[in-house]
């Protein structure tokens, strides 16, 4: 079969799929730099001196940032194509990584402390958000572009598998060079991440249909109906698991009486088993079982519904792994299906500007989540996995109830 965004001058197959695979390995680089900052953060912060909310708040600027820039780049790569700004954000993100892991080497060495570490730490980690948030945008943009209506939502799936993948790695990787020291896997995923920027820097073709349309100056409203469900869906679902997921290694350390290291190596394990789920969902279920993005949408739900009050019940660690990946099943569901439903929903010269949009997605869960799962916690323990379990009923509702009444495109019952 012809490919028609291949240009003459190399292989109609071979080119296409090394290159989507290299932007796949860039999303996989960068998902576990990102999985090791989050599993590392907590025990980095409490060696400087750094409370729980403080913590909370280094990842709500950054989160914000990553909001507000993710559709600017979306837009960007209409006009400047996807090669151009994929590669700044991959540049960007081992730069900021580089010196967010400095400046924490500066702190535990003594050299910073108090306020001047903490406000260095948060400008470094806003730096690598603003120049990051590039490369999900772009890489979401150029698989709308290389694959078909039939294929968008496998073409999202790998793009969430990918990135899973990475928040599997990561903390089994950080767990391997912590030995070395806690810095060093920071260190390392900067590494990563430039070998992931020269491979696509020399390999890496822009789709053809794309580079005609670089002067297009679209810019998307956000509750524009054709894809807002997906917006809203996107939004709460990553809402509610950055209160989750901010506050259950100090949830493990509290309930069970471990310390830091402890601590660290059981939240590492449920951080894998969740993203090892995750990737299940994503690799297998919504690239074999061909399925909708309603329905599965409307499949991972409702196991996040049931997951985040069952964390409550665990009475060991492995019973709070096991709970933590079937959370990361469900998570799983719900990522391609707002991803790929609000790619369907606009035109092939929209595609960067939506895939802006739903890139904040996540991140404008982790604006507030973590501030607000860190003040509960300090309330009371229980209290975040409450609100979760609140938040998703009536979002499980809503998505049903757009489903029955097929108010989006992707949303019709099949």
């Amino acid at each position: 079969m012809s490919n028609p965004m291949t240009s003459s001058a190399i292989p109609p197959l071979t080119a296409p799929r090394l290159a989507s695979r290299l932007v796949l390995f860039s999303v996989l680089a960068t998902g576990i730099g990102q999985s090791m900052t989050f599993a590392l953060l907590a025990p980095l912060g409490r060696e400087v001196g750094l409370g729980e909310v403080q913590i909370g708040l280094i990842i709500t600027c950054s989160s914000l940032v990553f909001t507000l820039t993710s559709p600017v780049w979306g837009r960007t790569s209409d006009r400047w194509g996807r090669k151009a700004v994929l590669l700044l954000g991959l540049f960007g993100y081992a730069f900021g990584c580089i010196l967010f892991a400095t400046v924490f080497l500066f702190g535990l060495k003594g050299l910073l402390s108090g306020m001047t570490l903490y406000l260095l730490v948060i400008f470094s980690r806003v730096l690598m958000a603003s120049l990051m948030s590039a490369s999900p945008s772009a890489a979401s943009a150029y698989i709308a572009d290389t694959t078909t209506a039939e294929q968008r939502v496998a073409g999202m799936g790998r793009l969430g598998a990918a990135r899973t993948l990475g928040a599997i790695l990561g903390p089994a990787l950080s767990g391997l060079f912590a030995t070395i020291g806690l810095l060093a896997p920071l260190y390392l995923a900067a590494g990563v991440t430039l070998l992931s920027s020269v491979l696509l820097a020399v390999v890496l073709k822009e789709p053809v249909r794309t580079a005609k349309r670089r002067s297009a100056k679209l810019g998307l409203k956000l509750f524009d109906r054709r894809y807002f469900p997906f917006i809203l869906v996107g939004f709460v679902t990553f809402f509610a698991f950055s209160m989750m997921s901010q506050t259950i290694g100090f949830y493990f350390q509290d309930r069970f009486a471990l310390d830091g290291q402890a601590t660290a190596q059981a939240l590492g394990l449920g951080m894998m088993v969740s993203a090892g789920m995750s990737f299940f969902s994503q690799a297998v279920l919504a690239r074999r079982a061909k399925m909708t993005p309603a329905r599965l949408m409307n499949l991972g739900l409702p196991i996040l519904l049931v997951g985040y009050p069952s964390l409550l019940l665990a009475g060991s660690i492995p019973g709070l792994v096991a709970l933590l990946g079937i959370l990361g099943l469900g998570l799983g569901m719900v990522s391609p299906g707002f991803t790929a439903g609000a790619s369907l929903a606009v035109g092939p010269e929209e595609q960067g500007a939506v895939g802006g949009l739903i890139s904040a997605c996540p991140a404008a869960g982790f604006v507030l989540g973590p501030l607000v799962g860190t003040s509960l916690y300090q309330l009371n323990p229980a209290y975040p996995y409450l609100c979760t379990c609140l938040l998703m009923m009536p979002l499980t509702v809503y998505a049903w109830r757009l489903r029955r009444q097929g108010r989006a495109p992707g949303l019709q019952r099949s």
